[in-house]
């Protein structure tokens, strides 16, 4: 197999992982569904091409987020499910992550949409 046969073959994996996440994972429906609630008020507001690209770019951030927090948190199911306060750390500061993402995509929301409602 040559470089660009692997390279193309790594998609798989990637995509495999991506659905692992929205299929196992009940936090990503969550994302989804908040996915789906911003491209819908998106069209319902005509928002501007920047807007687009500001909201899509927040979605795909928190999605990012999410997957790492939960390759995290079973990476370090996997190295103890015993009570290890340095893992519970760990696991608080991926899940804080995604907190930070999403506190700030909502405050962009606001930014975004209040001057539409207000027209």
């Amino acid at each position: 197999m040559n470089k660009v046969q692997k390279h193309l073959a790594s998609y798989k994996f990637s995509v495999k992982g991506i659905w692992l996440a929205f299929r196992y994972e009940s936090n990503m429906l969550f994302h989804l569904l908040a996915a789906i609630a911003v491209i819908a008020v998106n069209m319902l507001f005509a928002v501007t091409k920047t807007e687009w690209l500001i909201t899509l770019m927040l979605i795909g951030l928190a999605w990012m987020a999410e997957i790492f927090n939960t390759a995290i948190e079973k990476l370090a199911d996997r190295v103890t499910k015993q009570h290890d306060p340095l893992i519970g750390q760990v696991k608080d500061l991926a899940a804080g992550a995604v907190l930070i993402i999403c506190l700030f995509a909502a405050i962009c929301a606001v930014i975004i949409y209040v001057p539409y409602i207000l027209k």
